[in-house]
């Protein structure tokens, strides 16, 4: 049976959502999503002929009915005459879900019948635009990324302020079921739920945590890139003592708090399966990195909740599994969950992540004396200011080596331009956090993220409470460690962007005062003066070699996975 792939589970999701009308507009190219929906018990189905009027009488439906309307149209200019009604439910604030059937996007300009350009046909007028992929020889990825847009479809259109979703979907023929036959069944779906309190929980939100952590007994609490506050760490830190253990990276600022050795502790994969939580919890951003979240992801059978006072508009699901979205105070949540008491299996879950914590800590605890970046990390750390301070970090290996070697000092806070991980602009951020700050501002960057945002210091804008430390390994020293990448034949020319540049000429036009540093002796000869207090903003080049770095760091996850 010829029938595109994934349209079932799209309308099944949003019924469970509580989407109960369609209108449908007859056509042929979108005959499979008629079908979907007409044939779904749970919503009642609505044929108008006429795509301006169609728009129009679902626009009603939604306003008298407070929910969701479906609205279903064929391809070509089909979708342009429901212009006005979209336009209409944008501005009165009315939740319409418009999916528009849409030819192969090969075909635009060949000629084809009914073919034009339907992405993002509404404009500024839909408040989202998806694109929904019917392909048959769909991937895992493919199966939970369609899930997810008709997850955010709905929520798009129902969360305040409400408003239209356009749902483009490209369909090739052949498209109609054969006679007679049902359509596919439709595969499980995953109903992402938001529950909203802004401050005060109110008595459901309580009950459901309550019921919930009650029949869990391997809670799991993950915090990605969130601000230093203090009221979260003194949470965080009493559920740590009643046995929720709470896993962070360095830019989580949980130093001192939570376990920051999962990375470490889940490159050995023998661990994977007696840590595995039965609920996860997840507050923050984004981790730096990847190997947590292929441990979450590989659990199918955890819950998973997302605690998110200000979530955007596309609902984030990094570790393939949310089904609670909590719009709620985290602040508030936490201390909800200080209130309740948790089984012997629980403080005995929270023992083997402790266990595993202490094994990476007296392993990585040994003095790293050979001159390379672990070991320059290392007594960088040793020498940092306790109070007074704060790190701005670049990307790549610099926030890589502050989780491998427990960099940050408790209370210090760390900033990283995680939002999108990128290389630039990474020293102008410090410099930008510099201005009027009482603390020391210490920007730890690369070679290469220093290069491209040398201009930082391109003004008169550096004040003397800058740290700036370089760490020159003459190129991209993170493809050295990347499986794949380390062996293939062009890395050195066009991967590592191999550079002999330093940093002495550009800290003297900036008229910061400039430390060279090559060896062991100058490195800890310079820190006994570095972090004080100075009348110019100083910068510190730390040079060392690509090779011998990797060759470090490959023997100390060795050492690590044991």
């Amino acid at each position: 049976m010829a029938f595109p792939s994934g349209l079932v589970e799209l309308i099944e999701t949003l019924s469970q959502h509580g989407v109960e009308q369609a209108v449908i507009c007859p056509g042929s190219r979108n005959a499979p999503i008629m079908l979907a929906i007409s044939r779904n018990t749970a919503i009642q189905s609505f044929s108008i002929s006429d795509e301006r009027s169609a728009g129009f009488f679902a626009l009603g439906l939604a306003l008298r009915n407070k929910k969701p309307v479906i609205l279903c149209c064929t391809s070509g200019s089909a979708a342009l005459n429901m212009a006005p009604a979209i336009a209409e439910a944008y501005f009165q604030e009315v939740p319409l879900i418009v999916l528009t059937a849409d030819r192969p996007q090969e075909w635009i300009g060949q000629w084809d019948g009914q073919t034009i350009f339907q992405e993002r046909i509404f404009g500024a007028h839909a408040k989202q635009y998806f694109s929904y992929s019917t392909h048959a020889h769909e991937s895992l990825d493919e199966i939970w990324h369609r899930n997810r847009i008709a997850n955010d479809a709905f929520w798009s259109a129902f969360s305040a302020p409400q408003g239209p979703v356009q749902v483009n979907i490209p369909i090739q023929e052949p498209f109609y079921p054969e006679k007679g036959a049902a359509l596919p069944v439709a595969h499980p779906v995953r109903k992402i739920q938001k529950w909203i309190s802004p401050k005060l929980l109110d008595i459901s939100i309580k009950t459901f945590i309550q019921r919930q952590l009650s029949s869990s007994n391997k809670v799991l609490i993950t915090v990605g890139q969130m601000p230093l506050n203090s009221k979260i760490q003194a949470l965080l830190e009493e559920l740590m003592q009643k046995g929720i253990p709470v896993l962070g990276d360095s830019i989580a600022n949980l130093s001192g708090i939570a376990f920051d050795s999962h990375d470490l502790i889940l490159a050995n994969p023998k661990t994977w399966e007696s840590l595995q939580p039965d609920l996860h919890i997840h507050l923050g951003k984004s981790f730096v990195t990847k190997r947590i979240k292929q441990f979450l992801r590989s659990n199918a059978e955890k819950q998973e909740w997302q605690v998110n006072p200000h979530p955007q508009a596309l609902v984030a699901d990094p570790f393939k599994g949310l089904q609670h979205l909590l719009e709620i105070d985290e602040v508030a949540f936490l201390k909800e969950l200080t209130l309740l008491n948790f089984s012997e299996k629980q403080q005995a879950y929270f023992q083997a992540w402790e266990k595993e914590d202490e094994i990476i800590d007296s392993k990585r605890s040994k003095d790293i004396n050979d001159w390379n970046e672990l070991g320059i990390f290392q007594k960088i750390s040793q020498a940092l200011p306790q109070s007074n301070s704060e790190i701005h970090v670049a990307n790549s290996l610099s926030v890589r080596y502050l989780n491998w070697t427990k960099f940050v000092p408790k209370g210090i806070e760390v900033f990283a331009n995680r939002g999108t991980s990128g290389i630039d602009g990474c020293l102008s951020t410090a410099i930008g956090a510099a201005q009027g700050n009482p603390n020391l501002v210490i920007s730890i960057i690369g070679d290469v993220a220093f290069h491209y945002d040398k201009n930082a210091l391109w003004n008169s804008y550096v004040p003397n409470n800058v740290r700036i430390i370089v760490m020159n390994n003459q190129g991209g020293g993170i493809f050295r460690n990347l499986e794949g990448a380390k062996d293939l034949p062009e890395l050195e020319n066009f991967m590592e962007t191999r550079q002999v540049f330093n940093a002495e000429n550009t800290a003297k036009d900036a008229g910061v005062s400039y430390i060279s540093v090559k060896n062991e002796n100058e490195l800890l000869h310079s820190l006994n003066s570095f972090f004080q207090e100075s009348d110019r903003a100083q910068l510190m080049e730390i040079e060392s070699n690509s090779n011998i770095n990797a060759a470090a760091l490959a023997q100390y996850m060795a050492l690590i996975k044991g």
